[in-house]
């Protein structure tokens, strides 16, 4: 498969995931079964949708990394760097917390498979 459609899939499971954040409720969570973990507050909701941005932002980044492997090589390293980043917080704040691990081993282990695949792509 061509390296830049594999960053282009990346990218549009950012988009949609963060698509989901911004349009996150009490609904979204009852569908993944998460509904405990919703909470009403404003700035629970206000953080929420935050990160949702920061999941497109990252989206539209790979989307535009996807156009020319190479020549954005440096941005997809960085983009490596901070999801290994990700896992790591993920990881630690899931352990120190008492979250049950299907809340963030799952969010840790993705953020590290994407870390390794695009450490594949850049490397070509």
């Amino acid at each position: 498969m061509n390296k830049g459609k594999i960053v282009l899939i990346i990218s549009i499971a950012f988009l949609i995931g963060g698509i989901v954040r911004l349009l996150a409720n009490e609904t979204i969570f009852r569908v993944f079964r998460m509904e405990h973990l919703w909470s009403g507050e404003p700035f629970f909701v206000y953080i929420y949708k935050l990160l949702g941005v920061f999941v497109i932002w990252a989206g539209i980044i790979l989307l535009i990394c996807s156009k020319d492997v190479v020549k954005y090589r440096s941005i997809i390293i960085g983009s490596m760097i901070g999801l290994a980043l990700f896992s790591l917080v993920s990881l630690l704040t899931g352990f120190f917390t008492g979250l049950g691990l299907r809340f963030f081993l799952v969010d840790s282990i993705f953020a590290l498979f994407l870390v390794f695949v695009l450490y594949i792509v850049q490397k070509g």
